[in-house]
């Protein structure tokens, strides 16, 4: 493993742990559930890439923009339903 993947790892973990806690601060706000499963599906979403990265099942590339865009995916979609929440 060099460099690269290791930077590319840290900032994607650093990435998602940080959606993870603004969400889990809107969650504590607001107590709608939207917030809370959006901030685990960001922290699961981050741990697979990371630990296929590791394992060496997919290339760091691919995880890492896989796993950003499927945390901004989960973040929008937390968004959208918890302004459509009566």
């Amino acid at each position: 493993m060099n460099g690269n993947e290791l930077l590319a790892l840290s900032l994607l973990s650093f990435a998602c742990l940080f959606a993870a806690a603004i969400l889990f601060r809107s969650w504590r706000k607001r107590r709608t559930r939207p917030p809370l499963v959006a901030s685990i599906l960001v922290l699961a979403i981050g741990a697979i890439a990371i630990a296929l990265t590791l394992v060496g099942a997919v290339p760091y590339r691919t995880a890492v923009g896989a796993g950003f865009i499927a945390a901004l995916i989960a973040v929008l979609v937390s968004a959208r339903t918890e302004r459509r929440a009566p």
